[in-house]
């Protein structure tokens, strides 16, 4: 569960630092109205990521991040849970489950955004991890598929992120 807050931190930050890093020339340094919604979105982001990075300390994310789902960069088990063919055991859906439902004031934060577009990107998110653990937790799918999923809505998350960032600044 905490792995799960540190991997939605991580894809926070990552998201992040892709929306952050586009300026460019093609911007103009005169674009106060991008500016300070990349502000805005930074002073939001920075609140989901320190709640994100507490969740995270809880012993049910370091489980699940052990035994169910690869929520850091940095996982030793990562390849292990990856490529699992195992379904998950009753003792890994109770700590998921309570992992999931911890994760609910920081996905509240996600509302703050000052645009509905950029809500909208982390609600699709979370409706798709969501799902995501839903197949997992009726054992529709493996924790190496469960795995595999997950990974590919994060990125398709990120993508969103930063098509949505740019349209809002006008590039």
């Amino acid at each position: 569960m905490k792995n799960t807050y540190k991997v939605m931190c991580l894809l926070l930050v990552a998201l992040t630092g892709c929306a952050g890093t586009q300026t460019s020339v093609s911007q103009p340094a005169s674009n106060n109205s991008g500016e300070q919604l990349q502000k805005q979105v930074n002073v939001i982001q920075k609140k989901l990521n320190d709640c994100i990075a507490k969740v995270n300390q809880s012993d049910d994310a370091k489980f699940v991040d052990a035994h169910v789902i690869s929520l850091t960069a940095n996982n030793p088990n990562a390849q292990e849970l990856f490529n699992s063919s195992e379904k998950i055991t009753p003792e890994q859906a109770i700590v998921l489950s309570r992992f999931k439902d911890s994760t609910v004031v920081c996905r509240a934060i996600s509302d703050e955004f000052p645009k509905p577009a950029l809500v909208a990107v982390y609600s699709d998110f979370y409706k798709n991890i969501d799902a995501v653990y839903a197949d997992l937790l009726s054992k529709r799918v493996t924790i190496g598929v469960a795995n595999q999923e997950r990974a590919m809505r994060i990125q398709y998350a990120k993508s969103q992120w930063v098509e949505t960032m740019q349209k809002l600044r006008g590039n």
